[in-house]
């Protein structure tokens, strides 16, 4: 792992010790310190907002789906009456 040391425990767990081991990271630059936060929260922004669109889009295609059928129903109702009078 680039920039990070792994440093073990006083004994190997081969020789009896509790095979302990841990990973030192440097610390960070000051830069970074500043950017990374401001990245964490556009990031929380976008997601929050694809959240939204989502929820939208699934409002949309459940209204485009209902329209349809409504329609469905209303052109065939109104073509059976048609028949109908079409007999008379």
């Amino acid at each position: 792992m680039a920039g990070q040391i792994c440093y073990y425990g006083q004994l190997e767990k081969e020789n009896g010790g509790c095979g302990f081991f841990s990973w030192l990271d440097p610390p960070m630059c000051e830069r970074s310190k500043n950017v990374i936060p401001g990245l964490l929260r556009s990031i929380r922004s976008m997601e929050e907002a694809e959240r939204k669109a989502n929820k939208r889009e699934r409002k949309l295609r459940f209204l485009l789906i209902a329209s349809w059928v409504m329609f469905t129903v209303l052109w065939i109702a109104t073509s059976g009456s048609e028949g109908k009078k079409n007999e008379m």
